[in-house]
């Protein structure tokens, strides 16, 4: 213990004087040659990586300096494990900056409580939001819910990731409208729960961004394998004007208040930040260069090609947007605090493994992701350093091992999630 307070003062006495060797270079100077890491809370595959993928393609050319941009996820408790990250130990230098979950901005406020959140959220750099939000609940098509009424009259399973929107906004739901959802939650990511969708093991998805849906899986649509059946948001989006939106069912003033606050963050759906200690001028050179992306005709392009939607609020109204919400009546927030927690425990999720083999076709990102043919399909899995075992020839091995050119078994929930295992030969 009292050798942690010792290097937490000499952190401390030596942050002035990093703090005036930032100031003594400029802006330009700190990034040009630089790599900056574009930290993602989600993982690969779904809509918040999609998002800043794009993003980091684009934003380079508009930081003084034009650094180099690399692409990190680091996934964990609905944006939490990152929130915490960037607050507490990431770099305050400007050379790391995120796309976050969105309710990481109010989770403080009117989420989970106890000691897991570690971070102020108005004390960060908001950078701004690549797109408002519109979410939906979609069921499979075998289901009994086929309309939002059914959801008040029949039982509708839910896949959902702990402490995002895909667990909070069913939850409240359930709370406030008397929807029966069951919700088993505990998948690693939006992209599990999709797997789970397809395989049968739950019926439903609630809390799922419409501009993920429909550039993903419209395709469930058209074929009848699934039913859009509610928005939740403030308003309704512009391509569903037949589908219900989930205000429409409230007429309560109060519970009215506590779904405002609740899906406020609907209208920041995209959110990028940075870390708090960031020097101020660094700080406002990523907000500007967040901005000239937005307007980039290249981004736009960029976005349209993947499906994707733009309706971006720059930095400034963003920061004034969550520091109005913290502002909000005592009342609206403890109404809010109370519909986002449920009245009975939810189920955990069994998540099923399953083994793809076949030729390492790529390595990617310094060995966090493999690419692998599987029968003439490439597959893609995440690698991790302490939580996926890797044997290479028989012993145990380090991620870097994994070469182009070997045949591996890939134990994992399925494409695009984190490897359990990978056994490959030499």
């Amino acid at each position: 213990m009292a050798s942690r307070l010792v290097q937490f003062g000499l952190l401390a006495a030596a942050l002035p004087v990093l703090a005036t060797q930032a100031g003594a270079q400029s802006v330009e100077e700190f990034y040009k040659g630089r790599t900056v890491t574009l930290m993602v809370s989600a993982g690969a595959g779904g809509g918040y990586d999609a998002y800043a993928r794009t993003v980091a393609r684009h934003i380079g050319q508009h930081i003084p300096g034009k650094p180099n941009i690399i692409v990190q996820n680091r996934p964990g408790a609905g944006g939490l494990v990152m929130a915490n990250f960037m607050y507490n130990a990431a770099p305050q230098d400007g050379s790391v900056f995120g796309a976050i979950h969105r309710n990481m901005a109010t989770d403080p406020l009117i989420g989970e409580k106890g000691n897991r959140i570690k971070y102020d959220a108005m004390k960060f750099h908001w950078l701004g939001s690549a797109n408002s939000e519109v979410s939906i609940c979609a069921s499979r098509a075998d289901s009994p819910v086929k309309m939002f009424q059914d959801a008040i009259d029949h039982q509708l399973i839910l896949g959902a990731e702990p402490n995002t929107d895909i667990e909070q906004f069913p939850i409240v739901m359930n709370n406030l409208i008397g929807t029966k959802f069951k919700i088993v939650t505990g998948y690693p990511s939006g992209t599990g729960v999709n797997l789970a969708f397809e395989r049968g093991e739950v019926q439903g998805r609630c809390g799922w961004s419409w501009s993920s849906f429909k550039s993903q899986k419209m395709k469930w649509v058209r074929d009848g394998f699934a039913h859009v059946f509610v928005q939740i948001a403030l308003k309704k989006h512009p391509d569903l004007p037949d589908t219900p939106l989930v205000m429409d069912y409230v007429k309560d003033k109060d519970t009215v208040s506590a779904l405002k606050l609740v899906f406020s963050r609907q209208e920041f759906g995209r959110p990028y930040f940075a870390p708090p200690g960031l020097p101020k001028e660094r700080a406002d050179a990523l907000r500007s260069a967040f901005w000239k992306t937005m307007k980039d005709d290249g981004f736009a392009k960029d976005i349209e090609k993947q499906k994707l939607e733009l309706n971006p609020m720059n930095g400034d109204d963003l920061q004034a947007l969550i520091e109005d919400l913290y502002k909000s009546p005592k009342n609206v927030v403890q109404a809010a605090i109370r519909a986002t927690h449920p009245q009975t425990k939810l189920d955990k999720a069994k998540i099923k493994m399953v083994t793809h083999k076949g030729p390492i076709t790529e390595v990617l990102k310094g060995g966090r992701t493999i690419v692998f043919d599987h029968h003439g399909e490439k597959m893609k899995a995440g690698i991790s350093g302490s939580q996926t075992n890797v044997v290479v020839g028989g012993k145990k091995a380090k991620r870097s091992a994994i070469k182009v050119g070997m045949n591996c078994s890939v134990t994992y929930p399925g494409p695009g999630q984190r490897a359990k295992t990978v056994e490959c030969g030499m």
